[in-house]
């Protein structure tokens, strides 16, 4: 059953979190207990030699060091070593040298499959120097790694969307509904990873650190999570920037407070047989409007910027034998089929097919995404060294709606994504849900129900023009008698329904159109029960719907049915099964 929400619960929750945050400005203020490291922290130094560790330093270099092992105290050649823009590989001596742009703020590196990634005393992913470079000085920064007693072949990545927290009490829901559950599912899993695909905050500059507090230590079997970060359009911040600055300087501007908390926006890690990248792909313009008091939101379209490609096709490069390997990107635009311009999509222009292209020369290949507030999965054209098509997997925000109720716009429940890596391929995954066990994967519905609640607007599945506040939501034809089944997470060639009654399989559901019909029952809700009126709150998206006639056509009779969903997962033949027996006939699940 649903978590109810208590408003009252939460202010108070929010009231009990900024309490514990001692200093919002400053996160290293707040003493925590540090969990195995793996390392230890980077200092800034001026650069002063000109060898280091019996390597050479040439003249032009501006940073430079010795990226070591912890226990042997030898440096570690074959590291990777970026600002950003340009990258350095260590020699023999583990000494990397770079000459950095202007416009990088970190020196940092790939953390190598074969050693820790380096968490700080809060627990989080710490690959890089603290301190920013100054353009104009020169900098001397080593880096120590304590290798693993072998690579994980076997891990765990948890991809969460858009957490998007404009308030303390959006930060307590997060902290007490996202993580929990994030934690529980760690403690049944080995070698856990955790991302965030963009939109932290919601152009709330107040709850930077509160959002950082919120992923911090995130212990599990006495185990710290780590917790990487990607930026989101709302995690641009729109205050700091003018229409007179370039769009280097803008992007530049706009990052600042993202790189001051979670560090570089633009980074990868390798783990077992997988290169993970995360990427900053939201493509800022401007400034909109002041969307919160101490906040504007970032006008935008999505893609690239050559520098960003000429860093990715670097970054490529230097993964061994790639056409055996999975590569992982994790973004907060969708790429999808690609858009002419705006913020849908990453935009044909901005070197959509140009990243693709660097993915397909891996043996799989899956890229991880947010900003839409509901599931979609999309299967590219594009194809990987193994025959395999790029899969991108769009997610539901852990926020949902905007924390509006348990629900994403579209129906589907707040939660993240899970997926499980062996080798160099994802062996499975799940949609889960913050509010409810992993059962919980689809609803039920009689196509002839009529929805309605105390704004009197009634909605019907099987009608193309119900109308809410002036507003068309279509439902399609085909619902009318049928059973219709609203799955989560589902794409149209992976995933089969079946209907099964008194024990015998009876028939297979149809897939509806791939677009333009709503998930009538939460129109229904939003319009008559949150008091939603504009057209996001119609979104017809990517479908999730099913259908079965049975010979009565009126499901709400049936007796001794059940619906068997079965995903299987293409790269691994691993099936999943999820089953469903009633019908959904109110708006408590949301």
């Amino acid at each position: 059953m649903m978590k109810k929400i208590n408003r009252f619960f939460y202010i108070a929750a929010a009231a009990l979190f900024m309490a514990a945050a001692c200093n919002p400005d400053n996160p290293e203020d707040t003493p925590q207990p540090a969990p195995s490291t793996g390392g230890s922290d980077p200092v800034m130094t001026e650069l002063t030699e000109s060898s280091i560790n019996g390597t050479s330093i040439g003249s032009n270099i501006t940073v430079a060091g010795v990226v070591k092992d912890k226990a042997t105290g030898a440096g570690i050649s074959g590291v990777n070593v970026t600002d950003g823009f340009t990258w350095s590989t260590t020699d023999a001596n583990g000494v990397y040298q770079l000459t950095f742009n202007k416009l990088a703020r970190k020196v940092y590196y790939t953390t190598p499959s074969d050693y820790k990634i380096y968490q700080n005393a809060d627990g989080y992913p710490f690959f890089y120097c603290k301190d920013n470079l100054e353009f104009g000085k020169k900098y001397r920064v080593d880096f120590t790694l304590e290798k693993l007693s072998a690579p994980e072949t076997d891990f765990t990545l948890i991809a969460i969307g858009d957490p998007q927290c404009a308030t303390t009490s959006d930060v307590a829901r997060y902290a007490s509904e996202t993580i929990p559950k994030i934690r529980k599912d760690a403690a049944n899993h080995k070698n856990v990873y955790a991302v965030t695909l963009g939109d932290i905050i919601f152009d709330s500059n107040n709850t930077w650190y509160p959002m950082y507090a919120s992923m911090k230590n995130v212990i599990t079997g006495g185990v710290t999570i780590p917790f990487f970060q990607c930026m989101g359009n709302h995690d641009h911040d729109g205050t700091i920037i003018n229409s007179s600055m370039d769009h280097a300087t803008m992007q530049y501007t706009a990052q600042t407070n993202f790189v001051k908390y979670f560090g570089p926006q633009d980074y990868s890690f390798d783990r077992g047989n997988a290169h993970i990248v995360v990427m900053d792909d939201v493509w800022v313009t401007g400034f909109d409007s002041s969307s919160k008091s101490n906040g504007k939101t970032c006008t935008y379209e999505s893609g690239f910027s050559s520098e960003q490609l000429a860093w990715l096709t670097k970054d490529i490069a230097n993964v061994k034998n790639a056409a055996d390997k999975l590569v992982i990107i994790c973004c907060h635009i969708p790429f999808r089929s690609g858009a002419n311009s705006g913020g849908s999509s990453v935009n044909k222009t901005k070197n959509y097919a140009a990243v693709l292209s660097l993915l397909s020369t891996f043996k799989e290949a899956h890229i991880m995404i947010g900003h839409t507030h509901y599931n979609q999965n999309y299967i590219h054209s594009v194809k990987t060294k193994s025959g395999q098509p790029i899969y991108e997997h769009v997610h539901g925000a852990a926020c949902g709606a905007w924390w509006a109720s348990n629900s994403n716009v579209t129906g589907g429940p707040n939660g993240y994504g899970l997926y499980e890596i062996s080798g160099s391929t994802i062996v499975n995954w799940q949609a889960k849900s913050s509010n409810f066990d992993d059962s919980f994967q689809m609803r039920i519905w009689d196509g002839n129900q009529e929805f309605t609640g105390s704004k009197g607007y009634k909605l019907k599945w099987s009608s193309t023009s119900n109308t809410v506040n002036g507003l068309t939501a279509k439902g399609f034809a085909a619902a009318d008698g049928a059973f219709v089944a609203e799955v989560f997470n589902d794409d149209a060639s992976n995933w089969k329904l079946e209907f099964w009654q008194n024990g015998t399989k009876v028939g297979d559901f149809t897939r509806a159109a791939a677009s333009g019909i709503c998930n009538i029952p939460i129109v229904s809700f939003w319009f008559n029960e949150k008091n939603k009126s504009t057209s996001t709150w119609t979104s017809s998206t990517a479908s999730h719907f099913w259908y079965y006639k049975p010979a009565s056509g009126t499901p709400s009779a049936e007796k001794n049915w059940e619906v068997r969903a079965t995903h299987t997962i293409a790269a691994s033949g691993e099936k999943n099964v999820y089953t469903a027996n009633k019908l959904t006939t109110d708006y408590s699940t949301f």
